[in-house]
């Protein structure tokens, strides 16, 4: 600053109420957080419904699975994941002052985001079989008529492809930047979050 000459010094009130804005708002993001919370949330509820990956459209279900639920409440091949509905809608968001999560306590949840192998025990089961002008077969337990029989089902395994679910891409930190931006923008504003 000049010792001799002239000085214009400007203290202007609403500029520095905004500054003031904009420092809570840094200092304490916790809404900006809660918002990115439930953004991720979406955009995870988003990737069960397009059924995609970071790398691309999940593996289809086998075509032994896809049988199994033709003819059901399910629908073939269609909602990988969603049959139930259980896992999609057990997707949550947390936040707080300094961080914005996602997940699930649903605990297949990480076999399916992950993949692997899950190995059943032998057992041994009930089954009922009926007699129709077809021959024998498979009738429920209530069933008048039926011949029950002991049977042993053996050890195997079963392959579980990875499906994620739970990601970010270029597009998801384009709008979490992209919210970020916009509360800075209203607390300059004056709006505020």
């Amino acid at each position: 600053m000049a010792t001799e000459g002239i000085q214009l010094r400007v203290v202007d009130q609403a500029v520095m109420a905004t500054l003031d804005r904009i420092e809570r708002l840094a200092t304490n993001p916790a809404a900006i957080m809660a918002e990115i919370a439930s953004f991720l949330v979406s955009r995870t509820q988003r990737h069960f419904q397009t059924e995609t990956g970071p790398d691309g459209k999940w593996q289809p279900l086998s075509p032994r699975t896809a049988a199994r639920r033709i003819g059901s409440r399910q629908r073939g091949n269609a909602h990988i994941l969603r049959d139930t509905g259980r896992l999609y809608q057990s997707i949550v968001g947390e936040s707080s002052d300094t961080e914005a999560s996602v997940g699930t306590n649903v605990l297949y949840a990480a076999i399916h985001q992950l993949g692997g192998e899950v190995k059943i025990p032998e057992r041994e089961q009930d089954i009922h079989l009926g007699r129709t002008n077809r021959g024998k077969r498979f009738v429920k337990a209530s069933a008048k008529r039926k011949e029950t029989m002991r049977v042993t089902i053996g050890a195997h395994t079963i392959e579980i492809p990875a499906r994620p679910f739970l990601y970010l891409d270029k597009e998801d930190e384009a709008e979490i930047k992209h919210i970020v931006e916009n509360a800075f923008r209203a607390e300059a504003d004056g709006a505020g979050p």
